[in-house]
């Protein structure tokens, strides 16, 4: 049984702003980010890391003809790179917070709710993604960032006060109101989370955040953790993204202290 290990990271010194950077290649994601195996590994005590689709492993609603939630198990040769990418992607919070407000985390072959195939989803303390190998677009990348999305809904669920909601609607354009939700933009086909240079000016890092408010949100905290130096660019150059991005890193902030935005600014260098 192989255990997934938690790096404690240092925090950096005080770094001064990032100057402008040429533009990086951007990655492309395509969904939303919206039983068990023997060889089931468990990451310290109380986190269980599942690759087996399980009869109860949604909640009961979930399984009504409307919501029709369906999951493929992970084959199992995926599942060592699986480990490896979701490893890394819990390396970059500080250990209470994984212990307190996560308990599951499901990688699997596919999603389905809705007739609509899914990147990622969650519940109260669970986290559910998909690792199609096969697919060019689900790369390491892409289900580490829809890791990062979908619990950052866990967090913004249980810390919701400690979110200053109505300075960031007022960022937004007066006349502006989000979609009907991430569903709709699947069915749509706008649930790209490719930078969109023609929303960055009015607050909006692609055209999927405008879908809702909570993907919005989940967009900006996915990116904070595994953005790279081209998001941080776009918070350098773009007024609204900057304010964006202060408002939701003062939201972790006072989640764990160790959250700062230096912090974050550092994970850029270990994509």
């Amino acid at each position: 049984m192989n255990n997934i290990q938690l790096y404690k990271r240092k925090l950096p010194t005080k770094k001064s702003r990032l100057a402008l950077l040429m533009f990086l290649p951007l990655l492309l994601f395509t969904s939303v980010i919206p039983a068990n195996a023997p060889d089931q590994p468990s990451i310290l005590e109380g986190i269980d890391i599942l690759f087996d689709a399980e009869p109860r492993m949604f909640p009961h609603s979930w399984y009504c003809k409307r919501i029709g939630a369906e999951a493929v198990s992970l084959s199992s040769e995926y599942r060592n790179e699986a480990m490896d990418i979701i490893n890394k992607a819990i390396a970059k919070y500080p250990e209470d917070v994984l212990f307190i407000h996560l308990r599951k985390i499901y990688i699997l072959q596919s999603l389905t709710f809705f007739d609509v195939p899914y990147g990622g989803t969650n519940t109260k303390n669970v986290v559910y993604l998909t690792y199609d190998n096969i697919n060019p677009e689900r790369t390491a990348p892409y289900v580490e960032g829809v890791f990062h999305h979908e619990f950052s809904s866990v967090l913004f669920r249980k810390f919701h006060k400690k979110f200053n909601k109505k300075e960031w609607l007022n960022i937004n354009p007066i006349s502006f109101e989000y979609g009907e939700g991430g569903v709709e933009a699947i069915k749509q086909g706008e649930a790209s989370m490719e930078f969109d240079y023609n929303l960055l000016a009015i607050g909006f890092l692609n055209k999927y955040s405008q879908s809702a408010f909570e993907e919005d949100f989940n967009v900006f905290a996915q990116n904070l953790f595994s953005g790279g130096e081209q998001f941080w660019f776009i918070v350098d150059t773009f007024e609204n993204i900057n304010i964006k991005a202060e408002l939701i890193i003062e939201f972790y902030h006072k989640i764990n202290s160790n959250f700062t935005e230096e912090y974050f600014r550092s994970l850029a260098y270990s994509q």
